[in-house]
């Protein structure tokens, strides 16, 4: 009997290990059966997110990467859009298939959240409104109001960097900026594009803190049911960093050439 016992047991948990491995599959099988990849996204992020004020249309660098892999599969492409705060929770309710954001990749989220190869890496700053502050240690005082994206990582960098600083949170990106040009904040942090977005939204308004905050590195999503579909992407970011495709991208989306590293041409 007790090999008996001991031979289900061994069974059960093959079937058990079975079972896993055709979960793991589903992501990838159910987006090639429907013929469509559903990305969730927070649309009013450029260049990387937003919509086209002379089209509607939604595009971006990140939105023409997500359509460029669907076209490889061979798949339509959509977008799902939400506030920031609910992008992430998109993902994990599986009301999605990926995240395709400005999504910086942390320890704490990747315990949640399997990232694919990075598409972009960058620093981080602190927006202020000109003439006020030059250097960061000017902003991390107590009387100081720093605002930044609800959801986003900026609130606990600051904490880490600028903890004297208070710190208040918005909905969107322009709502930061809306608080910043009317005084109900000091400086903004996001990531050096997305500053230079409101700083040409606002014209001779703002000027950045030189010193960076830290350093960001943006990257896609999947749940971690989801490695097919990961793996594939990633092989989807190499293939078109070394035809070129990404390069004219990068360029045509951020206005400056693209230099390969160690990790971003692996």
């Amino acid at each position: 009997m007790k090999k008996i016992g001991a031979s289900f047991v061994c069974i059960f948990a093959v079937l058990l290990l079975l079972a896993a491995t055709v979960t793991a599959e589903d992501a990838m099988d159910q987006i090639l059966a429907r013929g469509k990849l559903v990305i969730g996204t927070e649309i009013g992020t450029p260049p990387w997110v937003f919509k086209d004020p002379n089209t509607g249309e939604v595009t971006g660098f990140t939105v023409e990467l997500a359509r460029l892999f669907a076209e490889e599969l061979g798949v339509e492409l959509e977008i799902n859009s939400y506030e920031w705060a609910g992008v992430i929770p998109s993902l994990l309710t599986e009301k999605v298939d990926m995240l395709a954001a400005p999504l910086t990749r942390t320890v704490q989220r990747s315990a949640k959240l399997y990232y694919t190869e990075p598409y972009v890496n960058m620093t981080a700053h602190v927006l202020v409104r000109k003439g006020e502050f030059s250097t960061l240690e000017e902003v991390n005082k107590g009387n100081v109001v720093l605002t930044c994206t609800t959801g986003s990582i900026w609130e606990q960098v600051a904490e880490q960097k600028l903890p004297d600083a208070t710190v208040r949170t918005n909905p969107t990106n322009a709502d930061n900026a809306i608080a910043l040009s009317t005084k109900r904040a000091d400086g903004y942090l996001n990531d050096k594009l997305q500053l230079v977005a409101a700083m040409q939204m606002y014209p001779d308004q703002f000027e950045l803190i030189p010193e960076p905050l830290a350093w960001d590195s943006f990257a896609f999503a999947v749940r971690y049911d989801s490695f097919k579909l990961g793996n594939t992407f990633d092989l989807f970011m190499r293939l078109i960093k070394m035809d070129g495709r990404y390069a004219e991208m990068f360029k045509k989306w951020l206005g400056y050439e693209w230099t390969p590293t160690i990790e971003s041409a692996s």
